[in-house]
């Protein structure tokens, strides 16, 4: 199907303008960590010190102020999709429901930013809370990028999804490889706290610091994520290449088999550079990709969603 077809309604235009938007919000999310800009408005949420628009903000407000503004539109465009999904889709449809269910993570993910800048979660803090709250919010961003992808394999389908017949270890395995995506996620947003709050002179030092004892917890949390994620990706790895083999998932199975090497392939590279702030940026985004390439590519396996060919 064509891409001036696929994007034709008001659903489907807010699918793909909400998925751009989410990306820019997630890696801005993560600048206002690098750049020690939660606090920039204080512990007000959601005004910016007791104020709607500072008169005199500083640098670091104004970071902060744009996450917000962004999110706040987001949050509105995420309700117009749901609206538009119900009065193009039909309550029935499961493109109402998916919509339904990505306007309550995008609530949900609101109301955990409110609780980092209300409980202080924010620049130097590096409570054991805070990694609990920033883990839980890296799972919830990737849950909310699932559904998003579920929007986006539910358009422009029948009323009907009619399930394949799918070994029940194949759907084992791949609820497996989504569940360990999401603790790789999730440790991964620790570890990156741990870099910005407590940044190692050289390799070696850093190396050294993962294992000893006396290091702060986040450091020593650090080095549980490129584990994971080297068994994440063999995981993956194994499933990809199995359904590529299949004509209908050929093309999207090859996207996420290209997107998993780029990634673990440029994981290394940041890490070996020790997560400069744009290298930690591009693995962000080039980690958010996959999850979403490999969420459509799982959709699309486990049901059976036609398409007309245009």
């Amino acid at each position: 199907m064509g891409m001036s077809k696929m994007f034709s309604t008001w659903t489907s235009k807010l699918i793909l303008f909400n998925g751009l938007l989410a990306l820019f919000i997630i890696l801005w999310g993560a600048w206002v960590r690098l750049s020690g800009s939660g606090a920039g408005c204080g512990e007000h949420w959601p005004l910016c010190h007791g104020q709607v628009i500072p008169l005199s903000p500083s640098f670091k407000t104004i970071i902060e102020l744009t996450h917000r503004l962004t999110s706040g539109i987001f949050g509105l465009t995420v309700l117009a999709q749901w609206y538009f999904a119900y009065k193009e889709y039909g309550k029935k449809h499961p493109q109402f429901w998916a919509s339904m269910a990505f306007l309550i993570v995008t609530i949900i993910e609101a109301l955990i930013g409110a609780v980092l800048v209300k409980k202080g979660l924010v620049v130097d803090n590096s409570s054991a809370l805070r990694a609990w709250v920033i883990g839980a919010h890296l799972v919830n961003t990737l849950l909310l990028l699932g559904v998003l992808a579920l929007c986006y394999s539910f358009l422009n389908i029948p009323m009907g999804l009619i399930r394949r017949e799918v070994k029940s270890f194949e759907k084992y395995l791949t609820s497996i490889g989504l569940t360990l995506f999401l603790v790789v996620g999730a440790f991964g947003a620790i570890t990156a706290l741990g870099n910005t709050l407590f940044p190692s002179e050289d390799l070696i030092q850093g190396m050294a610091s993962d294992f000893d004892p006396q290091a702060p917890f986040l450091i020593r949390l650090r080095v549980y994520h490129p584990m994971m994620a080297v068994i994440m990706g063999i995981l993956w790895i194994g499933l990809l290449v199995s359904w590529r083999e299949k004509p209908d998932l050929g093309n999207l199975a090859q996207i996420s088999l290209g997107l998993l090497f780029i990634s673990l392939g440029f994981g290394v590279i940041n890490w070996l550079l020790m997560a400069p702030v744009w290298g930690a940026l591009i693995h962000l985004l080039l980690g958010d990709l996959l999850w979403m390439s490999v969420c459509t590519t799982s959709i699309h396996r486990f049901f059976l969603i036609p398409r007309n060919n245009a």
